[in-house]
């Protein structure tokens, strides 16, 4: 993706622009910019409503989402998500009790109650992964994420994953659905971080633009 200001101001001096920052930019719109177009090649489904949807920036957010469950090798350990769940869940009551935090974040009480597990809901969550489907609950990424979006967008970015290729939803006889990742997400969004740290030299001089 090109950034037309540099060309555009060429006789900015050194004292208006610092050159470092706008490598770095640069950097972070190729890299997400690559990601996506990553995501819509491996995509299973080329639709174009759908190739539209994987642009978005939910789907990049829940694709950092589940980079970090595996970065913590979460699903592999009942222990640490457990863990994880608790001090989601002390956050989450932490916010309710602070009018101030909360309000400067634009979150209500009721959509952050909603994100609360319960302790049959933790044990459960931990039960998913030792079942012979194991991933998490689609209902349990909604109250992880709820600080990030609502369940319902969770819900219809998870579908969008899902009609993509990415994701597999397994039906349960409790009528709930687990979500199991198929790993590429994580894949190409480990190669987003990488290209941003790699992409800005020493000196701040840009690498050569590759068109994908």
């Amino acid at each position: 993706m090109a950034f037309p200001f540099r060309d555009a101001f060429p006789y900015l001096s050194s004292r208006m622009m610092d050159q470092t920052d706008i490598c770095t930019l640069e950097s972070l719109r190729r890299a997400k910019t690559d990601f996506h177009n990553k995501l819509c090649r491996a995509s299973i489904d080329s639709d174009p409503l759908l190739l539209q949807k994987l642009r978005s920036e939910n789907v990049f957010v829940l694709s950092e989402f589940f980079f970090l469950l595996s970065a913590f090798d979460l699903i592999a350990h009942p222990n640490k998500l457990e863990a994880y769940i608790l001090s989601h869940n002390r956050q989450l009551n932490d916010l309710i009790a602070s009018d101030e935090r909360r309000k400067l974040m634009g979150l209500e009480v009721p959509r952050l109650k909603r994100g609360v597990f319960s302790m049959i809901q933790v044990h459960k969550a931990k039960a998913n992964l030792l079942s012979a489907t194991p991933g998490l609950d689609q209902a349990d990424i909604q109250r992880l994420t709820i600080m990030l979006f609502s369940p319902e967008t969770g819900r219809r970015v998870i579908e969008c994953l899902e009609a993509a290729g990415f994701l597999t939803r397994v039906a349960t006889p409790y009528y709930s659905k687990i979500v199991q990742s198929h790993g590429t997400i994580e894949k190409f969004f480990a190669e987003y971080l990488a290209q941003v740290r790699n992409d800005v030299p020493q000196g701040g001089t840009p690498k050569p633009e590759v068109q994908t």
